[in-house]
């Protein structure tokens, strides 16, 4: 066992990033590179279209890859916040409609 460097918290050999902190662990650079790629940009865009899959996504990521996870998180977000205004925009207008007929 080894401990994080960043808050001190005790974790395996083998991490890539703290299950504690979410920060890299030193040494891993080349790890690191590897998964911040259009990977990450996917997750993001599969999170906003569908942002169920986003939250499952960050669930399923967030102690394994934390960069994968807060990009669909951050996806699922956007997607909530667009259809939040999509659906706004429609009330809007069928209130609009609605009393333009009355």
């Amino acid at each position: 066992m080894k401990f994080c460097t960043h808050c001190g918290k005790e974790i395996l050999d083998e991490a890539v990033f703290c299950v504690h902190c979410g920060c890299p662990v030193e040494g891993t650079k080349a790890v690191l590179e590897k998964s911040n790629g259009s990977l990450d940009m996917g997750f993001a865009v599969l999170g906003a279209f569908i942002p169920l899959v986003g939250l499952i996504l960050y669930l399923v990521y967030k102690d394994s890859d934390p960069a994968k996870s807060n990009s669909a998180g951050k996806g699922a977000l956007i997607g909530v916040g667009i259809g939040f205004a999509l659906w706004l925009i429609y009330f809007v207008v069928i209130v609009g409609m609605i009393g333009s007929i009355f």
